[in-house]
């Protein structure tokens, strides 16, 4: 697997017209309503598919559009071959994650933003697959 850049643009308000406009709309702890796009990926879309066995790699994700959103965790599923795994970056906006890509699953990532000045966290998700070799 190679090493794979996402960035997550959020915007603390619902989606902009036409419907979705790339954007998509979550549900904060606090009730408010967000809205996310990820760009990047393999699909360019925030997605990651690579082949089985083509070695472990990394996907780094940057939530942007204003410092106060932050990365609180980041969750998998299904991973039934444990094959993920992930830790902060250099900064708390940064979230790396690793696959380490020796099966083939279809999971996905989620990760989970907080907001510093709301004081509430949503989530936010892309699909990651590892296909057959």
């Amino acid at each position: 697997m190679s090493n794979v850049n996402v960035s997550l643009d959020i915007r603390n308000s619902a989606a902009p017209p036409p419907p979705g406009n790339g954007y998509t709309d979550t549900t904060a702890s606090n009730g408010a309503v967000y809205s996310y796009q990820y760009s990047g990926g393999t699909d360019g879309a925030g997605g990651v598919q690579e082949t089985t066995g083509s070695g472990s790699g990394t996907i780094t994700v940057t939530a942007g559009g204003d410092p106060r959103y932050q990365v609180n965790n980041v969750v998998f599923g299904p991973d039934p071959g444990n094959q993920l795994s992930w830790a902060w970056g250099a900064t708390p906006n940064i979230a790396v994650i690793t696959d380490i890509d020796t099966q083939s699953e279809d999971s996905s990532y989620g990760i989970i933003v907080r907001d510093s000045t709301a004081n509430c966290t949503f989530r936010c998700d892309p699909p990651i697959s590892n296909k057959p070799g």
